[in-house]
């Protein structure tokens, strides 16, 4: 195995203890120390892979992303059922049950507006490349006649905006599932009519 490869082994088994730190402590009350304590090793090895805390953060919030705009890319597909796939993409965005760590967590709100500057360059061209495959995907499909979509650019900002307006005020995982369903039925309908 590559050492670039077990580098990025020993990072995801870092951040997957800082993310259960996190959920547990918060951003604010979470140490080095802590986060090393759960991934069983010394705070010295720690540093030699994260910086900081926020180091750790930005790489679970980056990997988040990565992991949603992939699933995304694979789901827009030709001719795909409008309520299924969009029900599929807001799915997308609870990756290994994230979601549900993140809205039954004491700290949930926090982590959810934590800020990492050092990531957000990154994050906001992931966003832009699955509004991007949204839209490219809203107007092929409207061009085939399988939906009704006047303006796709446009759609998919707001099918975007309204999936991010569920977690607020932040619901229990079961009512997010339920308002996920409800927008994907409601939104899909709208582009079948």
């Amino acid at each position: 195995m590559s050492s670039d490869r077990l580098e990025i082994d020993k990072k995801k088994i870092i951040a997957d203890a800082a993310f259960a730190v996190f959920a547990e402590h918060g951003f604010r009350k979470t140490s080095m120390q802590l986060i090393a304590q759960k991934a069983q090793m010394s705070r010295p090895a720690l540093y030699l892979h994260f910086q900081s805390k926020e180091d750790v953060f930005g790489f679970l919030v980056l990997s988040f992303f990565k992991k949603v705009e992939a699933q995304i890319h694979t789901l827009l597909v030709p001719g795909a059922d409008p309520t299924s796939l969009l029900s599929d993409v807001f799915d997308a965005f609870d990756p290994d049950g994230v979601m549900a760590v993140l809205l039954d967590a004491e700290h949930g709100d926090e982590l959810m507006t934590v800020k990492n500057e050092s990531v957000q360059t990154e994050i906001q061209q992931i966003e832009a490349n699955m509004l991007k495959g949204l839209t490219n995907w809203l107007s092929d499909e409207s061009e085939q006649d399988r939906i009704i979509c006047a303006a796709p650019d446009i759609t998919a900002q707001t099918i975007l905006s309204s999936y991010y307006g569920l977690k607020s005020p932040r619901p229990s995982y079961q009512v997010y599932k339920a308002r996920t369903s409800q927008l994907a039925q409601l939104l899909g309908k709208g582009l079948r009519s």
